[in-house]
């Protein structure tokens, strides 16, 4: 392994990315040589699917695009605010990222103090990343992986909830959120019967909004700030993979009609020329669906975990 690698504090990193197969290896190694180039963050961490070892890929019919294809979950910290905003907003480190490594990369930034708030406070989707030991009784594999430690910044120690207490919050954020984003496909059906189908749209898009809330609720009890539906995937499929199956973007008109769905929460609502289909609404319902079910399936087995 080169240099981004061999500065790792952990000794024992080897063998924590030796589930890995070695282009996936070697993709992430170039991953980090870049960010550490561009960015120079204090800290970089590997988290998700690749992290845990269950990432998913499934190749188009064309055996050349993905169907849907997990990413490299990272997260750099970074001494401040403006830092963590400059690096999520460097167009030149994302498109330089997509045009060099195979695999997606899906970057997080976070300055280090509003890292270990959330730490102390026991928020799930820092401290189960950040936890230095894993539940191997629960069948829980390992969430967070280090790459690059600078030596600059200490996390704070991880405030881990009891299991009871976070079972009956998780429960009672399933029970809102689910069924606030149950209504809104509800509520989408009810446009498109009337032939509203700019506000089908609208409601399509808070439907699957909410049911990634949800799930974000329920696994890490984060959700950011954000009304993207892209940004909020990459953040459910970081957490559980089977998620990528809900929008494949194996074909062009896949990623057309997910990015109707992506842009139907300004545009359906605010300009005149926003136009879809009856056949594509009924397609994104269709996926919106799947959606509800996978939500409850593998939200309510997370709860029960607990």
């Amino acid at each position: 392994m080169n240099t981004a690698f061999q500065s790792i504090i952990d000794p024992v990193i080897t063998t924590n990315l030796s589930h890995l197969p070695k282009a996936k290896q070697d993709q992430l190694q170039l991953a980090v040589d870049i960010i550490l180039e561009k960015t120079q963050p204090s800290l970089l961490i590997l988290f998700g699917s690749y992290a845990r070892g269950n990432w998913l890929e499934s190749l188009a019919d064309d055996g050349v695009h993905y169907r849907y294809q997990s990413g490299f979950d990272l997260l750099a910290i970074v001494k401040n605010e403006a830092l963590a905003i400059k690096i999520e907003r460097k167009n030149s480190l994302h498109k330089r990222l997509g045009r060099e490594v195979e695999t997606p990369i899906n970057l997080i930034a976070e300055d280090i103090q509003f890292v270990n708030r959330r730490l102390r406070s026991g928020q799930y989707f820092y401290s189960d990343m950040l936890q230095k030991k894993c539940d191997r009784q629960k069948g829980d594999k390992q969430e967070g992986i280090v790459l690059h430690d600078s030596g600059e910044f200490e996390l704070a120690t991880p405030n881990t909830a009891n299991s009871q207490i976070r079972q009956a919050v998780a429960r009672d954020d399933f029970d809102y959120w689910f069924t606030k984003a149950t209504k809104y496909r509800e509520y989408s059906d009810i446009a498109m019967s009337k032939g509203d189908f700019g506000e089908a749209a609208f409601f399509l898009h808070q439907s699957a909004e909410r049911f990634y809330g949800t799930i974000l609720l329920v696994f890490t009890r984060y959700r950011p700030s954000s009304h993207d539906l892209r940004k909020l995937s990459q953040r459910v499929t970081s957490i559980e993979p089977q998620f990528l199956t809900v929008f494949p973007q194996g074909s062009a008109e896949e990623q057309a009609n997910f990015e109707l769905l992506r842009k139907a929460y300004i545009n359906a609502r605010y300009k005149p020329s926003f136009a879809i289909t009856q056949p594509i609404l009924a397609w994104l319902s269709a996926r919106v669906l799947y959606l509800q079910t996978l939500t409850e399936q593998l939200c309510q087995a997370k709860i029960a975990r607990f």
